[in-house]
Formats: C-alpha cells, structure tokens, sequence
C-alpha cells in the first residue's frame, strides 16, 4: 500500500529526491510529493517555511511541521502552529500541546545520492583535520564560533579552514573526503538541534570533532564523534590538537563512524526521520479528510505587527510536549534495541495525547 505524503519545503529547488532510494521520492510505504502540491494526499508536513496559503483535502490529525532553526533565530506564531496536529521540534520556545522533540534531520549537503553512499567504501585518508564554517555572524552562536576559530587558527595554522567569505569551495564532498576528521561548529547547543554538519561528516567517512547538541548522543553512539567546549577554548584546541597526525586514532574509532553513518541513512535521515514519526501519526490517526488551507507563519507575524502587540500563550494553559529521551548504545545489538526502544516511547507518547486532537 503506497500513501501519498504531501511535503512543502523552504527550498524547493534543493535535491530532495537524492535522499531517497533510486530517486523515486518514496521511503517504506509513504511516497512523499515534494513542492508539487497533491490536491489529495494521507499525510501533510512542511518543513521551516510555506512561501504562500496552500490548500489540500488531508486529515487534520495527520498535518505535521518541522522547524528548521534553534530557538534563537526567528519565531513561530501560535496560530501559525496551532494550524497543524503535530510539531517536530527541539527549539524550547513553541507553544504546541503535541510537541514531538526530535532533531529536524537537515538534508545533507553533500553532493552525492542515498544509493551511492549505502555501497562506497571507505577511501583512503591523506590529510589530518579540517573545519568547514561560514562567515555568518547575526547571532551570539555564530560570533563564538568565529572567535574560536581565530584561537584554534592561531594555535594550530596547519588546520585547513573552508568556507564562505574565509575560503570558498565548490564541493562539500570533495573538500572533506581527504580528512580523517572534520571539526564540526554548531551555532546552538540546543538539545534535538542536530544540523547536517555531523551527518556530512559521517557521509564522508570522517570523524567529527563536535561543538553542538547537547544530546547529540540520542542519534549516534558517543564513539562516532569527539565532543569539544568552545566555551572552555584552551580545553577544547588542545583535545584537537591531540588528533593532529593521529592517524592510528582515526582508524579505530572509524567502525563507529561507520555505523553511525549508515543508521543515519537508513533512519536518522530527514525521510527516514519523518516517516518513522508519520507511521505512528497515521496509526493514531481518527479524523476523515476534509479540505485544509495552511496560512505561512509571515502572515501571522504581519498581522501581529499591524495590531502592535505581540501574542501570548499562557503558560499554564499549554500541555506538556511530547518528549522521549532514549540512550543510543554503544555495541550495534544494543544500539538496534534502542533505537527499537526509541520507536516504542515515541508511540507510547503520542499514545497519550491520540484523544486531544483539534
């Protein structure tokens, strides 16, 4: 049985359709139609951004969004997401009864399809570390990643460092396929905000030296990266430091980079991600279709800014969101059981709001 997936996205320009097999857009028995607006579809997400209204005859308990940025870049009206039955999301400011906090699961940016990547074999490795960063600084996380990285160029010059306005490049694989690690600069330690910058890394069979989530270890065992502070910067250069030229090092923590990189491509991935959450939503699911029209979240905003007033959700009044804080483990039979484990408390917790739909 095959069950139309409607998926709106802030990029429909970007190559999807890589991320899953041959092409085809389909993951297990969902078949996602991409920025072409299904009239009628059994499921509807969008993921950060609607540019327009958009219309479709869906259940409205199956209407899921997924945020895109950490808690400090933008913000979601309420009516913009009480429009839909469930949120996925680790960003702590929403106002959502059904908050599933889970990783937005970015695509990658590497420039390569799901088929190619499940069969390649590891390559060769002749360089030590580089960081791959842009020159972006509109946040207090984008300004203390830079300025860890003038401490870490000044400590260690030999580090190769890429990125727009530092040091352009014109392909993510082919920068990063050379290095055995990778030093991975998130702008949040926000819990559930995992970018594609570890996956990248993962994808190109590095390992990742890591600044980000906070639970970071809720998708790949802790082996598969190297955990740094930057708020501890002499800590956190020397630990880098230490891998420099440690090529014995790279070679045996590499089965878990290995193992880490193939659980993200065949669940941790943004459609495996998804589906996994859409099979409990549609078995949850008890409402007929009916037509929905999505509004984008900038109308509300310049709704808002018309009245001059900004709206406010008590807190009192809003349920507590659905939360599962499952351990990843280190060994791969223990880790199949958690991620199994994972699945069951994700059930279990949308078991327990099915009732409360709108």
């Amino acid at each position: 049985m095959t069950r139309l997936v409607r998926l709106d996205t802030c990029a429909p320009k970007w190559p999807w359709l890589r991320q899953t097999p041959a092409r085809s857009g389909r993951w297990g028995s969902f078949q996602f139609g991409i920025d072409d607006a299904p009239e009628r579809c059994e499921a509807w997400a969008i993921f950060e951004s609607i540019g327009a209204r958009a219309e479709s005859f869906c259940p409205p308990d199956r209407t899921v969004f997924i945020t895109g940025e950490p808690s400090d870049i933008g913000r979601y009206h309420p009516e913009f997401l009480a429009q839909f039955a469930y949120v996925i999301s680790g960003r702590g400011d929403l106002f959502h009864p059904r908050q599933i906090r889970l990783q937005p699961a970015h695509p990658w940016f590497v420039e390569r399809d799901l088929d190619e990547l499940l069969v390649m074999p590891p390559p060769a490795k002749r360089r030590d570390i580089c960081v791959l960063i842009s020159d972006k600084a509109f946040t207090e996380g984008h300004r203390r990643r830079l300025d860890f990285l003038e401490r870490l160029r000044q400590a260690h010059p030999s580090i190769d460092v890429f990125g727009r306005g530092i040091r352009p490049f014109d392909s993510k694989w082919d920068t990063l396929l050379p290095y055995r690690y990778t030093i991975v600069l998130e702008n949040s330690n926000e819990p559930d905000f995992v970018t594609e910058k570890m996956p990248d890394a993962w994808l190109a069979f590095c390992h990742p030296i890591y600044a980000g989530s906070a639970n970071a270890e809720r998708y790949a065992s802790p082996d598969a990266f190297t955990c740094i502070d930057i708020a501890e910067p002499q800590t956190a250069i020397a630990r880098i430091g230490s891998l420099l030229g440690d090529e014995a090092g790279y070679t045996s923590r590499l089965p878990a980079v290995l193992t880490a990189r193939q659980d993200y491509l065949t669940r941790w991935q943004f459609f495996g991600n998804l589906a996994g959450a859409l099979e409990i939503i549609v078995g949850l699911s008890r409402q007929p279709p009916e037509k929905i029209t999505i509004r984008p979240n900038s109308e509300f905003l310049a709704e808002e800014a018309a009245r001059g007033e900004v709206a406010v959700v008590p807190q009192a009044a809003l349920p507590e969101p659905v939360t599962t804080e499952p351990s990843i483990s280190e060994s791969e039979g223990a880790r199949t059981e958690a991620r199994g484990g994972f699945l069951s408390a994700l059930r279990d917790a949308l078991s327990s709001i099915g009732g409360k739909q709108r």
